[in-house]
């Protein structure tokens, strides 16, 4: 089932799983509070209905589009905010919500194929992209790992971002560290080359024969010694600094 596709049949489905939910004793008591906005109010109730029938996620609040940001409701309520954007949406919408807060996660929903508009909303500060074609578990995974902390990046979109990238040395994404690579230890660079593959925490835990917790370990010290604080930042670090390529990276998604 594909996110386009929520609108239709599948919410009376949708609708009676979240009613059992609601029902359930077992109901999660810290849950990731998630901010919809669009412009479309019948996609508003259907991402609700999905987001809420997560035993992990609540809907805080809905706002539909305006021009005006003093319009934003508060986001202290807020986790992690899922803008839904069509042709002809704002993409200052993403600035104007980490203006009001700094720590709110941004996932986006691509209605195109758009690679400018793509760039631009992780120039902005956007740490997910996820398409309507997708299937909805994408987008809720995206919400889990974002929320941890985490970056939800298609690898292809990653590569064709790279690569324009490489004429000009443009830095595409946010400002990439500076520091050089040399303190990294010889495990910790197995784990930046994995990381420039694609490859999920659990796999890379497999290939270097360490438990998961050790590799999340082994990222913390990454990210503090290169200067970065995400698993995006550090693929673009390492893409830049020559310790991974492009023709390297083969899996489905950058993250856990």
């Amino acid at each position: 089932m594909q996110i386009g596709r929520i609108i239709g049949e599948k919410l009376k489905v949708m609708s009676v799983k979240g009613q059992e939910k609601f029902d359930s004793p077992l109901r999660a008591t810290k849950q990731i509070r998630v901010l919809l906005i669009t412009k479309y109010q019948l996609v508003q109730e259907s991402l609700a209905l999905l987001i809420e029938s997560n035993r992990d996620m609540t809907v805080s609040g809905a706002h539909t589009f305006s021009e005006s940001a003093e319009s934003l409701p508060d986001l202290s309520a807020s986790d992690v905010a899922v803008v839904y954007l069509s042709a002809g949406d704002r993409l200052e919408i993403i600035a104007d919500l980490l203006n009001k807060s700094a720590e709110l996660r941004v996932i986006v929903i691509i209605t195109g194929s758009d690679l400018d508009s793509q760039a631009n909303a992780l120039k902005l500060g956007a740490v997910g992209i996820v398409h309507k074609e997708q299937s909805p578990k994408f987008l809720t995974e995206a919400i889990r790992q974002t929320n941890a902390g985490d970056t939800w990046l298609n690898q292809v979109l990653l590569n064709k971002l790279l690569e324009r990238g490489k004429p000009n040395g443009k830095k595409l994404v946010g400002s990439v560290s500076q520091y050089e690579p040399e303190s990294l230890t010889t495990r910790e660079l197995e784990v930046v080359k994995m990381i420039g593959e694609g490859l999920k925490n659990k796999k890379i835990a497999e290939r270097m024969h360490i438990s998961e917790a050790t590799v999340r370990h082994h990222l913390s010290s990454i990210y503090g010694k290169v200067g970065v604080e995400d698993r995006l930042n550090l693929v673009i670090y390492a893409y830049e600094k020559g310790l991974v390529s492009l023709s390297g990276t083969t899996a489905d998604q950058v993250r856990k």
